[in-house]
């Protein structure tokens, strides 16, 4: 019977076949010391580069939020055109951080300021897209006060239902639902009002169940 020969370079494997499980471990890891060495490395290089992202995302969103208290300063001063050109190179630079959404408001704000409600909301909308979950509601609330501005009341109520849907908690959604239903009523929107604050006022625990009482008032005291 020929016998099998094992390659000359191979390294010998030693027999795993001790009676003792603790002399067979110490054999296998013997054995399969190379590969262990190499998934172990493997696993520390991952280790290392997640790391090196968080610690990058840290220091970039610290750099953010300095860039963001540094362009606020012109508004002190009354310079907004300068702080609106600092602002919008936070929002181009740090764009996707809270700190560069930030910044688009408060670009917006500045145009709102001074009476230029196009402006402000062209802004919003030209980045409501790539805006984070966490600041939708947020812009959706700030363009609502821009058509609020402008006098249409309409857009203004759809906007701020949207800011609802948006909303992270019951709290801020209520707020907004709120909103919403005050300018259904400078629409003229009467029933659709009433429906709104109804809600609110049946919602119980909401801390807006009070004025949305008051609204309703008011609306039945105009039909009367």
């Amino acid at each position: 019977m020929a016998k099998t020969s094992r390659p000359l370079n191979a390294p010998a494997s030693p027999s795993i076949d001790s009676d003792d499980p603790l002399e067979n471990l110490t054999l296998w890891l013997q054995s399969n010391g190379k590969m262990l060495a190499i998934a172990g490395a493997v696993v520390l290089a991952a280790g290392v580069g997640i790391y090196g992202l968080r610690a990058s995302e840290a220091k970039k969103q610290a750099n953010a939020s300095t860039a963001l208290y540094a362009a606020q300063a012109p508004l002190q001063d009354g310079n907004t055109e300068a702080a609106r050109t600092a602002l919008e190179g936070v929002a181009t630079r740090y764009k996707g951080t809270s700190s560069g959404e930030q910044a688009v408001l408060l670009v917006a704000q500045t145009y709102f300021d001074a009476g230029n409600f196009d402006e402000g909301i062209a802004r919003l909308q030209s980045a409501r897209s790539g805006a984070s979950p966490a600041f939708a509601a947020s812009m959706e609330a700030m363009t609502a006060a821009g058509f609020e501005g402008k006098a249409d009341f309409v857009q203004a109520a759809a906007h701020y239902a949207k800011a609802a849907t948006a909303a992270a908690s019951e709290v801020e959604k209520d707020s907004y639902t709120l909103s919403q239903g005050r300018q259904l009523m400078r629409a003229g929107q009467r029933a659709e009002a009433i429906a709104i604050f109804e809600g609110l006022l049946a919602k119980e625990g909401s801390p807006f169940s009070q004025e949305a009482a008051v609204r309703l008032g008011e609306l039945r005291a105009r039909a009367g």
